[in-house]
């Protein structure tokens, strides 16, 4: 077996579960380190599958003991991590971001475990030196997602902006509207712009193949790029 060890966070999301059940099964692929705060959330049935390649731990982003915990042995720490609709942000306009600010312990404790590689998802509408939006892609990535989702995309935002810390090997992969597609479509990844292919959809099973093959690649190290399928 491999002696990877990648520390998940938001796998009991729909992109955190694709993940699992990418990766899993690859033979003599990494071990995987769960952190949840409520382990009957997953595929029982997977879990039970691969139970010597899973640890898991029950706890919050911000309980610096599971934290701790969890990350021993860890070599990279892949995030899902996202906001979530709120009818109550979208009246009353408020822009919380307690995933985005727990990166904070996230990365001391990764720094503690002598953990360097992070690879965290995030929007297109976070901003990239370089980029040049046409006007489509312009409308429905810095008008329209603030707009209909104020708190999701300052969250979104601030996950991006902390986690895209040079002390760290990252990679901030930034996606659109996510779908239920195959895993086989292709996926385009780079900065927005006329000569971008990809679409502003992303099945979440291909998704979750191309961070798997980030994370051996290492294509992407200190770079944010946006993707989609074409």
């Amino acid at each position: 077996m491999s002696s990877e060890n990648i520390l998940v966070l938001g796998s009991t999301g729909a992109s955190g579960l694709a993940f699992l059940q990418e990766v899993l099964p690859v033979p003599d692929g990494p071990k995987l380190s769960l952190l949840v705060r409520n382990k009957s959330k997953l595929p029982q049935d997977l879990i039970e599958k691969y139970n010597d390649k899973v640890i898991i731990v029950e706890g919050g982003l911000n309980d610096e003991d599971k934290l701790d915990q969890v990350m021993k042995g860890v070599t990279t720490v892949v995030s899902f991590l996202g906001a979530y609709m709120s009818l109550t942000y979208l009246i009353t306009r408020a822009k919380p971001t307690p995933i985005g600010e727990s990166f904070h312990l996230i990365k001391r404790v990764m720094q503690k475990h002598g953990v360097k590689r992070l690879l965290a998802l995030s929007t297109p509408a976070h901003p990239v030196a370089g980029e040049n939006y046409t006007w489509s892609q312009y409308l429905t990535t810095k008008i329209l997602p603030p707009i209909m989702v104020p708190q999701g995309s300052a969250e979104m935002d601030k996950i991006a902006e902390v986690c895209a810390d040079e002390q760290f090997e990252y990679t901030i992969f930034r996606v659109p509207h996510l779908t239920e597609g195959s895993k086989d479509l292709k996926v385009a990844a780079g900065l927005y712009g006329p000569d971008f292919k990809g679409t502003q959809q992303l099945s979440r099973k291909s998704l979750a193949k191309w961070v798997f093959e980030e994370t051996q690649q290492k294509n992407w190290i200190r770079k944010q790029p946006a993707l989609g399928n074409y």
